[in-house]
């Protein structure tokens, strides 16, 4: 296995990253006493992906959540929820099975995409008049 994702690795090349569907909502604007006790959650869930003709074409959904707590943290409020979905095309000339695929979208296509997850939650939060907030480094875990 990791030899296959190796020989993938050698020979990708990312040729355009589309953003295809964007959903965003301010639902509440946040209280300023309690601001900085925000949870932010985002994650890049579904992916699919399809390969043909010395490219993979891959489709990868991207959520992001700001909610604000009670004091007691039992009950929450959003503030803010934005949905999208990408299309990555990568140039790639060898084969790649779902197997390779699945330690393909865990280890690479979070770092292709977070940069611009990072920007688009950002402007969208501006977009709304919501306080701006920058997506934390990316730490991938083996």
């Amino acid at each position: 296995m990791e030899e296959k994702y190796a020989e993938v690795i050698s020979e990708i090349e990312i040729l355009e990253i589309c953003l295809n569907d964007l959903k965003f909502k301010k639902h509440n604007f946040p209280d300023p006493e309690n601001y900085p006790d925000v949870t932010a959650t985002f994650s890049a869930s579904k992916s699919k992906f399809r390969q043909e003709d010395g490219h993979l074409e891959v489709f990868q959904d991207a959520e992001f959540l700001l909610e604000e707590f009670t004091e007691d943290r039992k009950k929450s409020r959003k503030i803010f929820e934005l949905k999208a979905g990408f299309q990555i095309i990568y140039k790639l000339s060898v084969a790649i099975d779902e197997d390779v695929f699945e330690v393909f979208k865990k280890r690479n296509i979070p770092v292709n995409l977070h940069p611009y997850a990072r920007e688009l939650i950002q402007s969208s939060l501006a977009r709304v008049g919501l306080p701006l907030f920058t997506l934390p480094v990316l730490k991938i875990k083996r």
